[in-house]
């Protein structure tokens, strides 16, 4: 599992679907949340890394979900990101040495990052195999004892991500829904409201037939049980 070989080309083929893919789950430019800051916890945990992180490959830029570091940067180059790299790799990417990897040297992928030395990442794939990211943990010094079941768990931490971003955005779409469906409502409500409202001045500030006062009646009627209806639909909803 230890890749040292830099490819031709750091665009994968199926980057227009992968871009797709990655843009439905909605995730890019999003603020930190618990659920994927704990999973990064524990990949340092697992590697006993200084620092640790979610990674989600966009066209130019690469945006960081969760970080340890500390750092305020919400994302970096595209160009010179080791994640760029790690997602065309189906497996888990280990640079035990990254000082070592003589084709790295003097790359861009180590512009951004002097200090690290150990790096290694799991790649996030969607259902569908697009590469959309990593989960990866990275070290100012060399880790050369690297585990078979290190890197296992490391693959099972992104494969949660993706479970995570799946139910998220489940999430999104139902909160969405509800969302719009009580626009919707407000807007059913407020013509019968008005009525209602208008209805009952009239009835308030002058003398009116009996049978004016019949037909006002039967208005105002009519204007609850559109109320009504509005709120059954939504209830069985």
């Amino acid at each position: 599992m230890i890749n040292y070989k830099m490819p031709l080309n750091v665009i994968p083929d199926d980057e227009v679907l992968r871009l797709n893919k990655l843009n439905h789950f909605e995730i890019l430019n999003t603020p930190p949340e618990t659920d994927f800051d704990a999973i990064a916890i524990l990949a340092a945990e697992i590697f006993d890394t200084e620092n640790a992180h979610i990674c989600f490959v966009d066209k130019d830029h690469v945006f960081f979900k969760a970080s340890l570091c500390g750092s305020e940067v919400e994302n970096t180059l595209r160009e010179s990101s080791l994640c760029a790299l790690s997602i065309l790799k189906d497996k888990v990417t280990v640079y035990s040495d990254v000082h070592k990897f003589y084709e790295l040297a003097d790359s861009p992928f180590l512009a951004h990052a002097e200090d690290i030395r150990f790096y290694a990442a799991a790649p996030i794939r969607a259902t569908d195999g697009s590469a959309l990211g990593t989960v990866c943990v990275t070290d100012d010094k060399p880790h050369l004892d690297v585990t078979e079941k290190q890197l296992k768990l490391l693959e099972l931490l992104a494969d949660t991500v993706l479970k995570k971003m799946e139910s998220r955005l489940i999430s999104r779409k139902i909160i969405k829904a509800y969302d719009e469906r009580l626009h919707r409502m407000s807007h059913d409500l407020k013509n019968p409201v008005t009525s209602i409202s208008l209805y009952a001045q009239l009835l308030g500030s002058r003398e009116m037939s009996a049978e004016k006062v019949f037909s006002m009646a039967a208005k105002i009627e009519n204007s609850v049980k559109k109320i009504e209806k509005s709120l059954s639909v939504v209830i069985e909803d």
